[in-house]
């Protein structure tokens, strides 16, 4: 559906931090994201993740370090930023008394898409992930789990070199939740970087190429779901959760 060219420079992070008051709700992260992989981003709530990809994506200053996505500082680049990656935030802001179709005709005209071109793939992805009986439907009349997929194809609407997506599979049903899957592993096979948070385990198990660990809002592990384990002498990525992030750190 969706044809990628990867790039080599994809997301490099220094040093990123964010404070509110004297709460400093991330303190120092690094991260590399590279072409054709799914970057799996765990944590317990408060740990900092949402903090994270708002900052990632522009959407939020940091209070320090740098973020370059495809070589631009979203900052000071935003609307090249805006044309080269999707979001799916954790809290969706939808327009409810549009219907389906007119919301992603909306997101596409948005992104200076002529309908010969957000037409097919508006379709395309409401035959996929089994809304197009429904795209008529009001958004005001959808179910959580209908808006979280509505969500991710108006985010890939324009084609995204990169997509963040922040608990995606929220409210979804499981037959949707291994189709949304999929189709995250078929963009990563393509060429698309995506980055997710999510807390469900199982998921990121079967998803993810590499997976990052975040607790108070420092990154206490990243690798491989091999690497981690063998970093950590764990069984199951299940239990390092538990056992490296289910507490409260002790880290200054």
């Amino acid at each position: 559906m969706i044809l990628i060219q990867p790039d080599d420079n994809v997301l490099s992070v220094r040093g990123l931090g964010r404070d509110f008051g004297s709460f400093c709700a991330v303190k120092s992260l690094d991260l590399e994201l590279y072409p054709r992989e799914v970057y799996g981003f765990l944590g317990h709530n408060g740990a900092g993740k949402s903090t994270t990809i708002r900052m990632l994506t522009g959407f939020l200053k940091p209070s320090r370090g740098t973020v370059r996505i495809l070589g631009l500082d979203p900052l000071l680049h935003p609307v090249e930023i805006r044309k080269k990656i999707g979001l799916v935030p954790d809290h969706l802001q939808m327009y409810d008394r549009l219907s389906c179709w007119e919301f992603l005709e909306f997101c596409g005209r948005m992104h200076g898409l002529s309908e010969q071109e957000w037409q097919p793939r508006a379709e395309d992805g409401l035959k996929l992930l089994e809304l197009w009986e429904k795209r008529d439907t009001f958004i005001l009349d959808c179910s959580q789990g209908m808006k979280q997929k509505l969500a991710l194809l108006s985010a890939l609407i324009h084609k995204p070199r990169i997509l963040f997506l922040d608990e995606p599979f929220n409210g979804m049903d499981a037959i949707s939740v291994i189709r949304v899957r999929q189709l995250l592993m078929d963009l990563r096979d393509q060429g698309m970087t995506v980055f997710f948070s999510s807390h469900i385990l199982e998921i990121v198990e079967k998803v993810c190429d590499r997976v990052g660990i975040i607790r108070d809002g420092f990154l206490m592990m990243e690798g491989t779901q091999a690497e981690i384990l063998e970093k950590s002498g764990a069984q199951s990525l299940e239990e390092v959760f538990l056992h490296g992030c289910g507490a409260k750190s002790n880290h200054p």
